[in-house]
């Protein structure tokens, strides 16, 4: 992990004024290819890749300028860790039948529920997760919430074993009345 953020792996395609190397996609994709050819195990290569395509592009494109300038910096250089939290125990990644709740209460939301398969969880410092604001709207009632490590009623629950990238650390997650401020 940490030889290849010292060689600009995990923010290749990240914009230099945020620490990245600011390659497009194809030389993004050639790179993780060459990774591929030359890794002992695929663990590693599949973390850098949930690291880098479910947490630090989604900020990259869809994050405040404040969240960009927080966290992509440490997410390129490799002292943020980045997960994922989008499939649950009973729903997978269907999202018409996400559980995990998000209630807005004043400057924050409060996240209730589980989140499973979470490849980097039990090393990660900050969750890209998904929860329904207004269970009414189906899909489009979901919203993305930035959980940093640490926050009260974030818990990393179960480690998963597999049979296969036992190198790329998975577990759940829980939320119990996880409060999030509204700029997360």
């Amino acid at each position: 992990w940490r030889k290849c953020a010292g060689f600009g792996v995990l923010g290749l395609p990240v914009p230099s004024e945020y620490g990245g190397m600011g390659l497009g996609i194809t030389d993004v994709i050639t790179v993780m290819e060459g990774l591929g050819y030359g890794a002992r195990d695929q663990g590693l290569l599949f973390s850098i890749n949930a690291h880098l395509w479910t947490n630090t592009l989604p900020i990259l494109v869809y994050g405040s300028q404040e969240q960009r300038t927080k966290y992509l910096p440490g997410l390129c250089n490799g002292s943020l860790i980045g997960a994922n939290g989008a499939s649950e125990p009973d729903a997978g990644s269907d999202v018409f039948s996400m559980r995990t709740r998000a209630e807005r209460r004043g400057d924050h939301y409060v996240l209730n529920g589980t989140k499973t398969f979470v490849s980097n969880a039990p090393v990660a410092d900050l969750f890209a997760v998904y929860a329904t604001v207004d269970a009414r709207l189906g899909p489009m009632g979901i919203t993305a919430f930035l959980v940093e490590r640490g926050t009260p009623g974030l818990t990393v629950t179960r480690k998963m074993e597999k049979m296969g990238l036992r190198t790329s650390p998975m577990a759940e997650i829980a939320f119990d009345d996880c409060a999030i401020p509204v700029a997360n």
